[in-house]
């Protein structure tokens, strides 16, 4: 069964580490996203990681290869670290060469750019560009890619080797920023070392921990032969 990330999604430290208090148990690891990062995030990840918390840095890092290189160098030494499958093969090449310690996961398509957006950005549906960028990352030694769950089976396919990272997971649809998602249930074919990353739904809910286990469960169970 896939691993759950839970998204930190705050700008507060304080409520970062009461999700994390009050979550650990129940989830995997946790995602620390750039608002919370820009905000001592350098010092209060590496109290995470000494508390024994396993972190997600989810940096989405894209630049030219010498600038990104200069920047993972003093990163903590977290579990996952994100970067642009954009920024090109020499720019992950140089993540994985300079912190070999961190499994270099590369985005390919942002879940919040809806199929039309994408055909006007790049010109492909989103299922050739997720397939081309993925191709990248295996060449770049990639540990994994983030990729949306409607297109997790095709990237599995064609590169075993790749590890998948899936956001916008949701018991219900929402109005938010992803506008490419999936419930649970159609997630129950991951293995293990895979992620499935969810947010709001589950730290703004009235019962964080009862409403985790109600999607662990929707993620985890599986149909009846």
């Amino acid at each position: 069964m896939a691993k759950i990330c839970v998204a930190l999604n705050t700008n507060s430290w304080k409520e970062a580490k009461r999700i994390v208090d009050k979550l650990r148990g129940e989830a995997d690891l946790f995602k620390v996203g750039l608002p919370l990062y820009t905000r001592s995030g350098h010092e209060n990840v590496e109290a995470l990681i000494k508390d024994g918390v396993k972190v997600f840095l989810d940096l989405k890092l894209h630049d030219i290869p010498s600038v990104v290189a200069q920047t993972v160098q003093d990163l903590p030494s977290v579990s996952y670290l994100t970067v642009h499958a954009t920024g090109g093969r020499r720019m992950m090449e140089k993540v994985v060469e300079l912190r070999p310690d961190i499994r270099m996961v590369a985005v390919t398509l942002l879940t919040s750019l809806s199929d039309e957006e994408a055909r006007e950005i790049f010109r492909k549906t989103p299922r050739k560009l997720v397939i081309q960028l993925s191709r990248t990352a295996v060449d770049s030694g990639a540990w994994g890619v983030v990729v949306s769950g409607l297109e997790a089976r095709a990237v599995r396919k064609y590169f075993k080797m790749l590890n998948l990272v899936v956001p916008g997971v949701r018991m219900k649809r929402g109005v938010d920023d992803h506008a490419r998602v999936v419930p649970p249930e159609r997630l129950r074919w991951l293995a293990e070392d895979d992620i499935v990353v969810v947010g709001r739904e589950i730290t703004e809910a009235k019962d964080p921990v009862a409403t985790l286990r109600k999607f662990k469960k929707a993620l985890h169970k599986r149909k009846r032969a």
